[in-house]
């Protein structure tokens, strides 16, 4: 009799055999936007498609992945330049091996190398665009310019975004699949009431102004708690403002779930000066949660309509205006944050994907 594995294994090369193949082409699978839609399109495609998930690093892996899938590492021992041709030549090598139908490659500079490895075979590839364009500079930005027009396609996350590949064909608005999996770990009710930010907690993200923001509206609030939920290297000097304003915050680190810390925040904050799209916004409103961000140049003005407020980026004392201004209506706003699911929720974004590759695939 067959060893269950070998029986397994067997069954998985039949269901493949006869299957279009598609690569995704990512650095890794480190917590992060593009690395959670890379992991979550591989998993839905796996049972359309053969699917193999190209990796420079698979250290820290945080997504799980389909049984189905086939990871391969391109690792290299060298850097800069000779360390990039040499993971060109070995992508153009598996593009071959593995009789690729179809390439996805997930941010500018992987984009660029799979873009380049594609071209020896003229195998259609989507490139993805997870970051504003603005974001990349020097080098690979002129590189960008020069290998994009030979990708298929390009995605970017925002209409903003898109203005800026005007001279390219087929580049089109493709926001990341989101959903929030109940959970009931990470009880966050004993916190209530609560004002609820996430996100890394680095200079762009601007926590130190949600802080200042947050004293002013606990002089009228001090049963209120503002709770935080990332890491990173403003951290401690974070935790330091926070004793130094005497103000009620809770610091909860990562959490690999925040079903419960949104469902019971009374709404969500966000101070960041700089997004791509902010899929924090969009899962806080899935979750019926108002919402108060600063209009940064990207993303929140294109998820914020009538369900929260688009605040004067950088003006701390009307962030906290409209702190109170989202108690004052919040009935209404969480009415209308049920709308954001028509353009966002992740099998509408997913039906998106599957017509694309349909598109494209050979």
């Amino acid at each position: 009799m067959l060893d269950e594995k070998l029986e397994s294994k067997i069954a998985q090369k039949t269901e493949t055999q006869g299957q279009k193949c598609i690569v995704l082409v990512v650095s890794s699978l480190r917590m992060g936007g593009a690395e959670k839609v890379a992991s979550f399109l591989a998993n839905a495609f796996s049972g359309v498609y053969k699917v193999v998930l190209v990796l420079w690093n698979k250290e820290e892996q945080f997504y799980a992945l389909d049984s189905r899938i086939k990871v391969e590492v391109i690792s290299s021992k060298y850097y800069g330049i000779l360390g990039n041709i040499k993971r060109v030549k070995a992508l153009a090598k598996l593009f071959k091996e593995q009789n690729a139908s179809l390439v996805i490659s997930f941010i500018h500079q992987t984009n660029i190398l799979a873009i380049l490895a594609s071209q020896f075979r003229r195998i259609p590839i989507i490139a993805t665009e997870h970051s504003i364009y603005t974001s990349l500079s020097g080098v690979w930005s002129y590189l960008r310019l020069l290998t994009y027009p030979y990708a298929t396609c390009i995605t970017t996350l925002t209409h903003k975004d898109l203005r800026h590949y005007g001279s390219l064909k087929n580049v089109r608005v493709m926001p990341n699949p989101i959903s929030v999996k109940k959970c009931d770990s990470n009880n966050c009710e004993i916190f209530k009431p609560y004002v609820l930010s996430v996100g890394r907690m680095i200079k762009s993200k601007h926590f130190d102004e949600l802080l200042s923001a947050f004293k002013i509206f606990s002089a009228k609030h001090p049963e209120f708690t503002l709770l935080l939920i990332g890491d990173g290297d403003e951290y401690e000097r974070l935790k330091k403002q926070a004793q130094e304003l005497g103000i009620k915050v809770v610091f909860l680190g990562r959490l690999e779930n925040l079903y419960n810390a949104y469902i019971n925040a009374e709404f969500f904050a966000l101070s960041s000066h700089k997004e791509g799209l902010s899929n924090v916004l969009i899962e806080a409103l899935l979750c019926g949660i108002p919402v108060v961000s600063y209009d940064c140049p990207y993303g929140p003005n294109e998820i914020i309509e009538d369900n929260g407020y688009l605040v004067e980026l950088g003006n701390v004392e009307s962030l906290a205006e409209h702190f109170e201004k989202v108690l004052e209506n919040k009935e209404i706003l969480i009415k209308n944050t049920l709308k954001i699911k028509k353009r966002f929720d992740e099998k509408v974004v997913l039906e998106k994907w599957h017509a694309l590759v349909k598109e494209f695939i050979v």
